[in-house]
């Protein structure tokens, strides 16, 4: 057993977003103690680390998320000391179902799980950028154990983003209505991502004019790409921007911008995303520049 109560695992500690929460986040929330389990960790090592931990973070890829958070659940079962498990995905509501249904099933009332989306990464995390005020965590929902409320710790924890980082939480929308506004904003910029994916000779004048959008983009391939299969609003907004795309001659940065503009307008109708994100900001104000 631990000695310190506030011992934190990481699932996916050698991935990009972990190696990012063990060094610019949890040291500057005082986290002292962080543990990490890998995709080639022994399973039968899960369980001494499991026993080790006061919080959990999964920090897996978004493919098989709800999967592998569930099997977290499941091998927590037996645990009779606090335990929270903060799910973190870009897209919460398919993990939000799978986890519930799964904490109802094992019924350990020692095990609570707080479902958030950290908007920032390690892309990307300075506090004086023009898009510093679209970093917030988007806190959707809560699954408290029988015996482990988590009033206080999440209090705590919201007022440290915010002292520390100048973060806000807010707690206005349900998975749902998250997946469906992050599709209109993130998922929107996403587009254009994919457009660069397949596309090198707009790839090349995206990487001239927006080279940071751009180097987060590739280096982000593989989330933004599970993000577009995975979020169950995107096949609308992926027809919407596919169709302002064909409304160009699709050979410019004109044009990606352009189509850009369309589609916003098209979905968000000329207001400002609830739920606006880094990249989206970015991509508007080049197209209102241009």
């Amino acid at each position: 057993m631990s000695d310190d109560p506030d011992a934190v695992l990481i699932i996916g500690g050698r991935g990009e977003f972990g190696r990012f929460l063990q060094g610019e986040i949890l040291p500057n929330l005082g986290v002292q103690n962080i543990l990490t389990i890998e995709r080639d960790t022994p399973r039968d090592q899960h369980l001494a680390q499991f026993e080790q931990a006061r919080h959990i973070i999964s920090a897996t890829p978004l493919a098989g998320y709800a999967e592998r958070a569930c099997e977290i659940v499941h091998e927590c079962r037996n645990l009779r000391r606090l335990l929270t498990l903060w799910l973190i995905p870009s897209v919460q509501a398919g993990v939000w179902r799978a986890v519930t249904a799964m904490l109802a099933s094992v019924q350990n009332p020692y095990l609570s799980a707080v479902f958030v989306h950290p908007m920032y990464g390690p892309n990307g995390f300075r506090s004086d950028e023009r898009e510093a005020p679209t970093f917030r965590n988007i806190l959707t929902a809560t699954a408290a154990g029988g015996k482990h409320s988590l009033t206080t710790e999440i209090a705590q924890i919201v007022e440290n983003f915010q002292q520390k980082f100048g973060i806000e939480t807010t707690t206005a929308f349900d998975p749902e209505q998250h997946d469906r506004i992050t599709a209109y904003s993130q998922g929107l910029s996403y587009c254009i991502a994919q457009t660069i994916f397949d596309r090198p000779e707009i790839d090349a004048l995206v990487q001239t004019r927006l080279p940071d959008l751009h180097f987060s983009f590739h280096a982000n391939r593989g989330l933004i790409l599970d993000f577009l299969s995975l979020n169950t609003y995107m096949p609308k907004v992926l027809a919407v921007f596919g169709d302002a795309w064909q409304r160009t001659a699709q050979s410019s940065y004109q044009d990606l911008l352009s189509a850009f503009a369309q589609a916003d307008k098209e979905l968000n109708c000329d207001t400002e995303p609830s739920i606006p994100t880094k990249w989206y900001e970015k991509l508007r104000t080049a197209s209102n520049d241009s």
